[in-house]
């Protein structure tokens, strides 16, 4: 492929296409041969089919994924085929693959998502984001309709601590005392982008000054916790292991300060004495040039060993950081935290074995741990597994073969303890028969 691409020399972008295909977590594990059929057609929707390309499958996630590498220099021709408007095209074809391989039908409609920064930030801190605070509140109270005017409209986001300002070729929503905290007005909702609001009140109007906001907000932004409703304590935790890991760190840092100080004064006393020393020698002015020489050449060479030296001592992390609030979630979860189970856990629909115990146990192995703190099991005849510390759940199809696997896995998983079923009715009677025969006790079936 690379030497494909080597015989484009015209072309100055990015000669490899990359594509990712995510199933479904609930799908069953798709065989070779229809992956290759879906690779295949995938490759050809955006007319790269007569192009070299690379298909990987991962399952080191709950959700199984393909990873492909399309070279968009034609083996041929040489000449670099750029797809245009691949994503609609893509769209249309998934929705055809799950129907034709019987996988999950996700809805693909118009729905308004979080952007990229704000999740990563929800992600990281756990906390809830500006926007997604802006459109709960602001674009869940504010009735458009009922404003005539950029006057008014700027004197009703007044109560909430914000301002509406120019920002790029669009509109911003501001926080008035902190400006940092910004999300684009078109998050709110359809009818707020500069445009529509621009065809109800005419030509964008300034509204008031920053200090004339904070004086009269009642409603502003606040940082809380996502899921508050349901606050267990966890989120303090997690607060206190950051403020705990912020004062190891800043003692790391104020004790790192003083020993590179240190280090430097060293250095510096070290080349000074010898300096002085050479100036005391009863030799020639010729041969103290030449000691002076090598002097300096020593004494650079020793500050560049000093320099990453104590760039290696500014880059240790510090001991016991909790990490970011999802990977502080799964490590919980791994050790078998319920609260931080019922966190992660999905809302699952499948059919599920969980054990009657009231002590969750810690998972065995953390080797195929997923970012939620679960193991996903891929199992001969196309059987997946997803395991927390207190259930495991059928991913797919409830095959005869397929509940024979998870009857096997939860035998070992729980040995003699009490069980308890989940699912549809009829699924539960034949995993029920299964179970008995591998010796299960089951303490009570739920539909769910």
């Amino acid at each position: 492929m690379e030497l494909v691409e080597e015989s484009n020399v015209r072309a100055r972008k990015d000669k490899t296409y990359h594509v990712v295909i995510s199933f479904h977590p609930n799908d069953r594990r798709v065989q070779d041969a229809e992956l290759a059929e879906i690779v295949r057609k995938t490759v050809a929707a955006v007319g790269l089919d007569e192009h070299q390309y690379i298909a990987v499958r991962h399952s080191d996630q709950e959700h199984e994924h393909l990873h492909i590498a399309v070279n968009k220099i034609h083996p041929e021709t040489q000449k670099i085929h750029h797809p245009f408007r691949d994503i609609p095209q893509f769209k249309l074809l998934a929705g055809e693959l799950e129907k034709q391989f019987g996988l999950h039908q996700v809805d693909r409609g118009v729905t308004r998502m979080e952007t990229d920064r704000a999740r990563d930030y929800e992600a990281q801190r756990g906390i809830e984001s500006f926007s997604r605070w802006a459109r709960r509140t602001i674009g869940g109270a504010i009735e458009l309709d009922g404003i005539a005017s950029w006057q008014a409209l700027h004197e009703e986001l007044t109560r909430f601590g914000v301002r509406l300002v120019r920002r790029g070729n669009g509109l911003a929503v501001v926080d008035a005392t902190r400006p940092t905290l910004a999300c684009k007005a078109s998050a709110l909702g359809r009818g707020w982008s500069k445009q529509r609001l621009s065809q109800r009140y005419g030509e964008f109007v300034r509204g008031p000054s920053p200090a004339e906001v904070a004086r009269e907000h009642v409603e502003a932004y606040a940082e809380r916790p996502l899921e508050q409703l349901r606050d267990d304590g966890l989120w303090r935790e997690y607060q206190d292991a950051l403020a705990a890991a912020r004062t190891r760190s800043t003692e790391q840092r104020e004790a790192l300060s003083v020993k590179i100080d240190d280090a430097r004064g060293a250095h510096r006393r070290h080349f000074k004495m010898r300096h002085h020393a050479i100036a005391a020698m009863p030799i020639s002015g010729h041969e103290k040039r030449k000691l002076y020489k090598m002097l300096s050449f020593e004494r650079k060479t020793a500050e560049r060993k000093l320099r990453a030296t104590t760039k290696q001592w500014r880059a240790a992390r510090v001991a016991g950081h909790p990490g970011s609030w999802k990977e502080f979630l799964a490590e919980r979860a791994a050790g078998g935290d319920p609260r931080a189970m019922r966190r992660l856990r999905r809302q699952w629909r499948g059919l599920e074995i969980t054990t009657c115990s009231k002590r969750s146990q810690a998972l065995r192995s953390r080797k195929s741990r997923t970012s939620r703190g679960n193991i996903v099991h891929n199992l001969p005849g196309g059987v997946r597994l997803r395991e927390s510390a207190g259930s495991i759940e059928l991913l797919g199809e409830a095959r005869d073969d397929a509940l024979e696997q998870l009857a096997k896995v939860a035998k070992q998983r729980f040995g003699s303890e009490r069980v308890a079923l989940l699912g549809r009715k009829d699924v539960q009677r034949r995993l029920a028969e299964i179970a008995a025969e591998r010796g299960l006790e089951i303490a009570e079936e739920r539909q769910r």
